[in-house]
Formats: structure tokens, C-alpha cells, sequence
């Protein structure tokens, strides 16, 4: 047994996949594939969001959240400054393969603070802010100061959460986030992370951060790859099935018959080498996509391994007020829709079984009175905004560059 190894930022090795068997050829196409994928992405324009403020959608995925607090973005963004090269934060966030949430006290403390972050760092103040405005914030998704987010918590999640406004309030809207939206919590905080985690949790995972971010994006790849291939086969099928359909609709029902005859000589007549060609076919493409999954999965549970562990929605039902327990749900589930935004209907169709009232109206209601949801199109809301600085400069381009 060996383990297959992938560039980290292109530069460093990782493990994308567990363990495979010498000769394995389908890792080694896969190793391959993503590779070429995480090199592309690299190189891919910052998909920047629309002047109504609405963020790229990502049909194909279902995202996963993490907040990031400002120590940890300080230290992605002289990194990425220093080596002249995206990270993987930006990357992956960039291609939808997981989604960037930040405090919006967080996005100010960044700019507060870029001067003293950058002396002697040997990377220039404006160099610093540059990438920051034009890489960074293009791919955060900023909750306003005003959201009223910690009375969504659970008793128990309160409770740690007040223990840590006592030694340290300025984490407080990070960490009350991250539970919120069940989120990877960036931080080299110790005593934001026990908010987040709980005392006992075990934290060694979040040393090793990058490789979980880079898990992360393996994960959307092999479920982006995955999810094509499936779409690839279904469509020849339909393709097949519609035809049949037309067949059956322009001559009749009895159209099927000689159709039916044509198998049945085809597999008593082909040779044995023909039908055996067939059934390889057949078997490699649900061995492929067998795998792929396999594969999409492990990299997947590693990524979820180090999101907190947060009450069910029946418990929390059982605690907290309906209208918080909704409220709850609904940034929980949006801000993981592949469409980014969502009208109240489709997002009511999107629950889980909540255990409160939880129709269309009361949905509609909850994204028009909380400020954590912001309404990017008529009728069609997203969780968080664009970053102000972000806004104001968007504002200031040519039209239609945007």
C-alpha cells in the first residue's frame, strides 16, 4: 500500500485520497485529474459579485461554510503577498468549493490594522490592501454588526459563548457564527475555539488547517467531477429513453416490439467477445463512478470532522423560541445553497423538518427582518452581504466590467 500525494499550493505534498493499491489506475487518473483542476482554478479570474450585491451561484455544489477570524486572514494574506500566489482559502473559495464567511468587524480590522500587520513583514502596506480588496473580499460574505445571531443559540452554546465575552468579546460574532452555520472556525484562538468546540474537544485538527482547507477543495472537486459524470451518463440515457419516447408516440406501443427483437438477437447472435465488451462497459462506468464517490467522501468527512458539533433541530425546538429555531435553519440552510440566493419559497422547500412552523409566509418574513440576510435581486435573498469597501468599489468601475 502507498499513499498518492498532491502539490500543496502547488508546492508542497499532500494526501488527497486514503491509501490506495500499487497500479491503482483509477487514482493515478484521479490524482492527475485533480491536479490539473486545482492548477486551473488557481489561474481563474475572482468571479466578483454583481452591483446588486448578489454572489456567484454554484449550481453544481452544496458548499460548506467556514468563518475566518482576522488573525488567520492576516496571516493567508501576507503569505499570499510573500509568494506572489493565491492559497488555498482564496482558490477554493474562489471556485465554490466551500463558501467564506466573516464578521463584519472582522472585514474592519483587517484594513484597521494593515499598517502594524505589515511593518517589517517585508510586504508594503498597499500591496497588502491591494490583494485584500481585490482577491479576499470578492470571496467573503460579510454579516452586518447588527444581526441578532446569539439569541439563536442553544442554552449550552449561550453559555459558552458568555464565557468567552467575558475574556475576549471581540470574538464573539465569529464564533457565534460558526456555530450558527456549523462552519470549519479559522482561528488561532484558544479560547474562541473552546466557544466554538466545547472544552474537551480535541483541536490538534485546526494546527493542521491548511490541509483540512485543501481536503476541503479536493472534496468539491470530486463531488463537482462526480456530480458531471453522473449527469454525463444520465443524459445518454435519456438520451436513449427520449427517443424510444418519440418511437413510441409517432408509430404506437407496438413500435417496442421489434426493438425488443432486436435485442434479443443481438445478445443470441454477437459473439462472445461482443457481449463481453458490452458488460465491461457497463461495469467500468459504475465502477468509476463507484469510486469517484468513494473518493469524494473521504476527503468530505475529513473537511466535516472539524465543523462543531451543534444541537439537532428537534432539540433545539425543544429550547429555543419557533421564530429563533427558523431563523436558525434558514442561514443554516442558505448559506449552503448552491444557488447562493433564494426566493422564501424555494428555500422553505429546502428545510429540514424543524418541528416549528416553518411555511413560506413565515420564511418570507424571517428573511425580511433579519439582517443577517440581504435581498440581492427582488424577492430572492442571500446570507451576508458584500463588504463595504468591496461595494464602494464596485460602484466605481465602468459598467458592465463588474
Amino acid at each position: 500500500m502507498t499513499e498518492r500525494w498532491l502539490p500543496a499550493d502547488l508546492s508542497a505534498p499532500r494526501r488527497i485520497v486514503a491509501p490506495m493499491a500499487e497500479g491503482d489506475d483509477f487514482a493515478l487518473s484521479l490524482r492527475a485529474a485533480l491536479f490539473d483542476m486545482h492548477v486551473r482554478s488557481s489561474k481563474e479570474p475572482i468571479r466578483l459579485p454583481a452591483l446588486s450585491g448578489a454572489f456567484p451561484a454554484d449550481f453544481l455544489l452544496r458548499p460548506p461554510p467556514v468563518v475566518a477570524d482576522a488573525n488567520r486572514l492576516r496571516d493567508d494574506i501576507l503569505y499570499a503577498c510573500g509568494h506572489r500566489q493565491r492559497t488555498v482559502l482564496v482558490t477554493a473559495a474562489n471556485s465554490g468549493l466551500l463558501r467564506l464567511f466573516c464578521a463584519q468587524h472582522v472585514v474592519d480590522e483587517v484594513v484597521e490594522h494593515s499598517a502594524s500587520w505589515t511593518r517589517g513583514s517585508g510586504v508594503s502596506q498597499t500591496l497588502f490592501l491591494r490583494r485584500w480588496l481585490l482577491e479576499y473580499l470578492p470571496v467573503i460574505r460579510a454579516i452586518p454588526p447588527d444581526a441578532a445571531l446569539v439569541g439563536l443559540l442553544d442554552p449550552d452554546e449561550a453559555a459558552r459563548i458568555g464565557e468567552l465575552s467575558v475574556v475576549d468579546p471581540d470574538d464573539v460574532p465569529s464564533a457565534t457564527l460558526a456555530l450558527l452555520l456549523e462552519a470549519f472556525y479559522l482561528s488561532n484562538d484558544t479560547d474562541a475555539l473552546h466557544a466554538v468546540y466545547g472544552r474537551d474537544a480535541e483541536l490538534s485538527e485546526h494546527t493542521k488547517w491548511l490541509e483540512v482547507l485543501k481536503a476541503g477543495g479536493d472534496a468539491g472537486e470530486l463531488g463537482r467531477m462526480f456530480q458531471l459524470a453522473v449527469n454525463v451518463v444520465g443524459l445518454l440515457g435519456s438520451g436513449v429513453t427520449s427517443a424510444v419516447r418519440r418511437l413510441v408516440t409517432a408509430v404506437g406501443p407496438w413500435s417496442l416490439v421489434p426493438l425488443g427483437l432486436l435485442a434479443v438477437l443481438f445478445f443470441t447472435r454477437a459473439s462472445g467477445a461482443t457481449k463481453q465488451r458490452v458488460k465491461s462497459a457497463a461495469a467500468s462506468t459504475g465502477t468509476f463512478l463507484l469510486q469517484m464517490y468513494a473518493a469524494h467522501q473521504e476527503v468530505l468527512l475529513r473537511f466535516q470532522h472539524v465543523a462543531p458539533t451543534v444541537p439537532s433541530w428537534g432539540a433545539l425546538a425543544g429550547t429555543n423560541p419557533p421564530e429563533s429555531v427558523l431563523t436558525r435553519a434558514c442561514l443554516h440552510t442558505l448559506a449552503r445553497s448552491p444557488m447562493s440566493d433564494r426566493s422564501a419559497a424555494e428555500l422553505a422547500r429546502q428545510l429540514p423538518i424543524l418541528g416549528v412552523a416553518q411555511g413560506e409566509s413565515r420564511v418570507r418574513q424571517t428573511l425580511r427582518t433579519q439582517t443577517c440576510f440581504s435581498e440581492v435581486w427582488r424577492g430572492r435573498w442571500q446570507v451576508g452581504e458584500v463588504a463595504p469597501l468591496l461595494a464602494a468599489y464596485l460602484d466605481q468601475m465602468p459598467q458592465g466590467t463588474a
